[in-house]
């Protein structure tokens, strides 16, 4: 597997951090008010907008060199619990720990990569 380095310039990071953070903050969901539900016997549950599926992602770092991590996203079918997609990355994130913005380096930085190629 071959590795992706992701390097830009730090000196930004925090700044626009705090911009995203604070974007995000004005878009969090704090009521389910989602149309899909799980597949059950419950009365309330709309049996025509069953969820399909679920994803999970992941990230790992090397314990001899912490700045290479392999980044993952799962996805499955809620029904069988079958894989249905996949996508692993070997990352050399060149960014640094900065307390508070964890997910900036180990989420973001690496996740963008997989989760792009979703779209594609």
């Amino acid at each position: 597997m071959e590795e992706t380095s992701i390097r830009e310039d730090t000196d930004a990071y925090p700044d626009e951090w705090v911009k995203t953070q604070d974007l995000f903050k004005e878009k969090l969901v704090t009521v389910d008010d989602f149309t899909w539900k799980l597949n059950s016997c419950s009365l309330d549950s709309d049996p025509n907008v069953p969820l399909r599926f679920v994803g999970g992602s992941d990230i790992s770092f090397l314990k001899e060199d912490p700045s290479i991590a392999c980044a993952a996203l799962v996805v499955l079918e809620t029904g069988t619990l079958k894989i249905v997609h996949e996508e692993f990355d070997l990352v050399r994130l060149d960014v640094p720990y900065i307390s508070g913005f964890l997910a900036f380096r180990e989420s973001f930085m690496a996740f963008v990569l997989i989760f792009s190629r979703l779209l594609l």
